[in-house]
This record gives structure tokens, C-alpha cells and sequence, in this order.
């Protein structure tokens, strides 16, 4: 057997070998890529001293990474996809209640509500079926609860976000009323903007940009009634344009990826790759929420850093 120095100068002899034929040893790339990852990262750190932008964006980062924002926007997505099952079916148990009542067929009651293809014949198939207004009344306290438990949850990622605990997040009737409401401005701005998308380009742009104030202006009466520090609303208004316009990017989405998936895809990916396309579109709105409460929450301390750092003037 070979003594311990013997071994040592073996595993040297070994390790420089490529070294002298011109070629760099794994552990010698790690190496080289680690001193290049330290050298990257004190020049990071040094241009965050004299770029504030730079500051904020990555501070936001590192703040998303403390209070786990990937987990909690999944979180949220769950709750949303809660919500989304019994209003789906509350919208399509009222449609064929609805078609019942004007003496429609479902069929075309579907294609006046702009439900075409796949999506259309699906939602005639069950709202064509018996108990519709059982099923239509059992999804309202259903609709209820889920909505509460959403709204506790973003309650809870706005605790952590803003105040680093969610343990004074609590639920209130009026936050979930907001909620409620915002949610079904949400949805009436989205079908306003597909009718109004089909006629002229400068008018589908106005109603674009209708559609991302009247979806922030509706986050922000939300945000007013989750946990934040004691700020004006104005300090909330940052998050809720965030929200606006995001939403309108998860709309643009949806409407020409998601569908089509939906309507020209199905019989390819199947009902799992149409359930993949709507977690992500959800997944990303989780994101949104998450996002607009800790932009809020940083802007707000850096506001408070640059009042403190400012001279007595008294």
C-alpha cells in the first residue's frame, strides 16, 4: 500500500497533469468560476452604494426570497382556482337558467355570451343539466366561502410583506366585500375590453387602458383594507398600477395563448395541458399580489430611510 505522503503526491501529480497540458481540471474550473462569482458579486455590492435603483430592485429581490414569495403566489393561485371552480359554475348553471327563461336554446345562448368552440360546446353540455338552479344556489355560499378564505390569504402575504408577520392578518366582511367587488369589476373590464377589441385599434387601446385603471383603482380600495403600515393611500398606489397593468398582461395571455390552447389544442394535450395553462395564468396573478405588496411595503421604507437620513431643520 502506498503511505499517505506517496498518496498525497500521486493526487497532485494527477490533479496538475491536465494543468501542464493546457487544460483546466474540473475542480480547477470550480475554483476559477467561484473567484469569478465572488469578484461579480463585490462589484454588485459596490454598485448598489451608488446606483439606488440598483438598490431597491435587488433589495426587492432579496425581500421576495425572505418571505418565500414563489410559495405564497402559489398559495394564492390555489385559492384562486378555489374560487375560480364554483363561479364557473354559478355563471354556467345561471346561463342555462337564463336561456331556460327567454325560451333559448343553451347552444345559442353560449354563442351570444361570445363562448365559441370547445369552450362553447362544453359550457351548453352542462348547463343543459338537471338541477341547475340547485346547483346554481349551492355555489353562492360556496362562492362565499371560498372568496373569504382568498382574502385571508392575500391578507396574510400582505402581513408578511409589510410587517414581516401574519399574525395581525385578519379577515373583515368589508375587505372581502372589496374583494368580491374588484374581482367582478375584473371580470365585466375583461369582457368589455374583448367586445370593444374587435372594432377599431385606437378604441381597443382606450379600453385597454381603461381596463388597467379601473383594475387598479379597484386593487387599491382592496389594499386599503389589508395589513399595512399607517400610510396614506397614496403610498399604495404604486402596487395597485403594478396589479392594473399586469392583469391586463395575464389577460393578453390568456386570451391568445390559454385559449387557443383550449379551443385548438384540446384533443392534443388533453384536459391536463388546458388544467397547466390556467394554474400558470393563476401562478402569475399570485405573482402580481405578491409583487404590488412588497413594492409598496419597499418604496414605503425607503421613503422613510430618506426622511430620517434628512437634517433636523428644526
Amino acid at each position: 500500500m502506498l503511505s499517505r505522503h506517496a498518496f498525497a503526491a500521486v493526487e497532485t501529480g494527477l490533479r496538475f497533469t491536465a494543468v501542464a497540458d493546457g487544460e483546466p481540471t474540473v475542480s480547477g474550473r470550480i475554483a476559477r468560476w467561484a473567484e469569478r462569482s465572488r469578484a461579480l458579486g463585490a462589484r454588485v455590492q459596490e454598485a448598489r452604494t451608488r446606483h439606488g435603483s440598483l438598490d431597491f430592485g435587488l433589495g426587492l429581490v432579496e425581500r421576495d426570497s425572505e418571505i418565500g414569495g414563489a410559495l405564497l403566489a402559489g398559495a394564492l393561485a390555489y385559492r384562486l382556482f378555489v374560487l375560480l371552480l364554483p363561479t364557473s359554475l354559478l355563471l354556467i348553471t345561471g346561463l342555462g337558467l337564463y336561456a331556460g327563461s327567454v325560451g333559448e336554446s343553451v347552444s345559442k345562448a353560449a354563442h351570444d355570451a361570445g363562448l365559441h368552440g370547445v369552450i362553447g360546446s362544453q359550457v351548453a353540455e352542462t348547463a343543459s343539466g338537471r338541477h341547475k338552479l340547485l346547483v346554481f344556489l349551492l355555489m353562492i355560499p360556496a362562492i362565499a366561502y371560498a372568496l373569504a378564505a382568498l382574502y385571508r390569504a392575500i391578507a396574510k402575504v400582505h402581513g408578511l410583506a409589510w410587517l414581516g408577520s401574519a399574525r395581525g392578518a385578519r379577515t373583515s366582511a368589508r375587505g372581502i366585500a372589496f374583494l368580491g367587488v374588484a374581482l367582478a369589476v375584473q371580470l365585466v373590464a375583461t369582457e368589455v375590453v374583448t367586445l370593444v377589441s374587435r372594432t377599431s385599434a385606437l378604441e381597443a387601446a382606450l379600453a385597454l387602458l381603461v381596463y388597467a385603471a379601473v383594475v387598479g383603482a379597484g386593487w387599491l380600495a382592496v389594499s386599503l383594507e389589508l395589513p399595512h403600515r399607517d400610510v396614506g393611500w397614496t403610498r399604495l398606489v404604486p402596487g395597485a398600477a403594478l396589479v392594473g397593468v399586469g392583469l391586463f398582461g395575464v389577460h393578453i395571455f390568456n386570451r391568445y395563448i390559454t385559449t387557443r390552447i383550449i379551443e385548438g389544442r384540446a384533443n392534443t394535450y388533453g384536459a391536463l395541458g388546458i388544467a397547466t395553462a390556467l394554474l400558470f395564468s393563476l401562478v402569475l396573478v399570485g405573482r402580481l399580489i405578491v409583487v404590488s405588496a412588497e413594492l409598496n411595503a419597499a418604496l414605503d421604507e425607503r421613503r422613510t430611510q430618506r426622511d430620517a437620513a434628512l437634517p433636523d431643520r428644526g
